[in-house]
């Protein structure tokens, strides 16, 4: 395993940093959800979901699932039957998703910390992974995404959910999205995600949303 640099050892720290706040703040983050997606963070969040074709009894992976606000959407599609991993570098987030699984009795959700770039979480052959505004903010996206396609089992689909800068007539407000974001959210938008999905799983559905400033990308590993 490559030994990481002082500028990976940087961004991380800010990743740290920057969901540390928003796990201790869960209700807060819940807030802004409906600012970052435009009003629609149920409706894309749940079209995400379900491009994973999910069938009760599934074994999900999400990566950088936060507070967990897509296990509402995963479980009510795989059941008591499944089995749903949350994989999460912030331990403050985790301890937010650890919270609301207590609340919804939710016993078949796993919570595991550590970087996505590396992906230790001793599983394999999932029948789906997703990440919903992760993949932007980790430092090392290509080897996370890398560990995705290995994680999967044939057949397997991955589905990340992401953000884009505006295009068009829109394009004066960029600057300030990226300022805002990569303070707020560690986001970085220089990532081209959908192409590196291509590159690695060889195929890649692609949906666009809220102005084509969001997509849903959705690849199987054959």
């Amino acid at each position: 395993m490559p030994v990481k640099d002082k500028n990976t050892d940087r961004q991380l720290n800010k990743v740290k940093t920057v969901y540390s706040f928003w796990g201790r703040l869960p209700w807060l983050y819940a807030w802004q959800d409906y600012f970052t997606f435009m009003g629609r963070p149920k409706f894309i969040r749940g079209l995400a979901v379900k491009r994973l074709n999910l069938r009760l009894g599934d074994r999900v992976l999400e990566v950088a699932c936060g507070s967990g606000r897509n296990f509402s959407f995963i479980m009510q599609a795989i059941g008591p039957e499944g089995k749903l991993f949350g994989f999460d570098y912030s331990q403050k987030m985790l301890d937010a998703a650890k919270k609301l699984c207590r609340q919804k009795e939710w016993n078949s959700v796993k919570l595991l910390q550590g970087d996505a770039a590396e992906l230790k979480i001793g599983e394999s052959n999932f029948d789906a992974i997703i990440s919903v505004l992760g993949i932007s903010a980790i430092p090392g996206w290509e080897s996370a995404l890398q560990r995705c396609y290995e994680a999967l089992k044939p057949g397997g689909t991955l589905v990340v959910c992401d953000a884009r800068l505006f295009d068009g007539g829109l394009r004066f407000l960029n600057p300030l999205v990226k300022l805002i974001y990569s303070r707020l959210a560690a986001w970085d938008p220089s990532k081209n995600i959908p192409e590196k999905i291509r590159a690695i799983f060889g195929n890649l559905e692609i949906k666009n949303l809220n102005f084509g400033t969001f997509f849903i990308a959705k690849a199987i590993k054959y």
